[in-house]
């Protein structure tokens, strides 16, 4: 930078107190900032300039609000507040920057100090600022994920309690109630399974559809057809609680309730589109619920992280849950070829253009 030009001029010439705080702000090792006098020339250290994207480095020394104008309305009163002579501190405070040519929510704990010269006169502003949206992004994940731990929880005793009902009504002896049951329980295990698991590798979409739902004397009650897929661990997660979540309801009020209810899925390739459909049939009569619980609100969450808000539908023909992923979020390498599981004796209403 050509300080000779610079309305601050050269740094020999600074007052004592701005090249103090800019020593101390270029040595610090938390991200820190200087504004100095009534047009805030901003001066930052190298942990702050790694924060501030393309902002970097073409707005050192220029004034604050030519560089935050997309929000200098949230900081200006602050700013106005210090240079009165008080303090300010705030935690997980929310912003809009533009840092890469998008405004983007963003979080923040940050303390503002006014700098005073000999007289007394505020002069400037010296702030540490902590960035903490990865934290919050990641705590609010956690309380998503352990609030839906607690409801699998409820959700597998209400699972378990289904399996022994049917078990008993479809055995002709104890040994076949006991025998049907730890079939069941150790499906439901596997899915449980590959819920918990930490890491996983990229998997095709028929495969994890079947691990899902591989329960013992359901397997001419669902059938599963589309083009096969590969897609990534973060969608596996994803996809199986929701999976989960649809055949924990199938089995508790849908049309794996009754003896002779079905369930089909498929899916479609368009575009950078992926469609996938759960219809159930046969079933007992389905109405919406009053109010929206804690599965509709999981399946919400988890389907926003794939693509678009899915379809929900309670139709006279039985439930109907339709999510339109985006490749790029499925992680999507490849299509093999077109899988078909069809039951034989299973009449199933709808498709993808319905």
């Amino acid at each position: 930078m050509e300080w000779s030009e610079h309305p601050l001029g050269e740094p020999s010439q600074w007052p004592a107190e701005l090249k103090t705080a800019v020593r101390t702000c270029l040595t610090s090792k938390f991200a820190t900032m200087v504004h100095w006098g009534s047009d805030h020339h901003t001066f930052y250290n190298d942990v702050y300039a790694a924060r501030l994207g393309r902002k970097h480095p073409g707005h050192l020394g220029q004034p604050a609000q030519d560089w935050w104008s997309e929000m200098w309305d949230q900081l200006e009163p602050f700013f106005e507040k210090v240079l009165a002579g008080d303090s300010y501190y705030t935690e997980n405070a929310c912003y809009t920057p533009d840092r890469d040519g998008v405004m983007k929510d963003a979080y923040f704990t940050h303390s503002h100090s006014p700098i005073w010269d000999d007289t007394g006169i505020v002069r400037g502003i010296f702030l540490t600022v902590v960035e903490t949206t990865a934290q919050l992004k990641a705590e609010a994940r956690s309380e998503l994920l352990m609030g839906e731990l607690k409801h699998r929880m409820k959700n597998t005793l209400s699972v378990v309690q289904a399996i022994v009902n049917q078990s008993v009504r479809r055995a002709v002896s104890k040994d076949d109630v006991a025998a049907i049951i730890r079939t069941q329980i150790a499906a439901l295990a596997r899915a449980h399974d590959l819920l918990t698991q930490a890491n996983h590798d990229d998997a095709p979409l028929s495969a994890l559809i079947r691990s899902v739902l591989d329960m013992e004397g359901y397997e001419n009650r669902i059938s599963v057809e589309g083009p096969e897929v590969i897609i990534n661990s973060s969608a596996i997660v994803a996809l199986t609680l929701i999976l989960h979540e649809l055949n924990t309801n199938a089995m508790k009020y849908g049309a794996l309730s009754n003896e002779r209810g079905g369930i089909r899925i498929f899916w479609d390739l368009s575009g950078d589109i992926l469609t996938l459909i759960w219809q159930e049939n046969d079933g007992p009569a389905v109405t919406p619920p009053a109010r929206q619980g804690y599965g509709t609100r999981l399946i919400l969450a988890l389907a926003d992280e794939l693509g678009e808000v899915p379809q929900i539908e309670y139709l006279p023909t039985g439930f109907r849950f339709a999510l339109r992923a985006h490749l790029e979020k499925l992680g999507v390498k490849t299509a093999l070829h077109t899988l078909t599981e069809k039951p034989a004796s299973t009449n199933f209403p709808g498709s993808l253009t319905q």
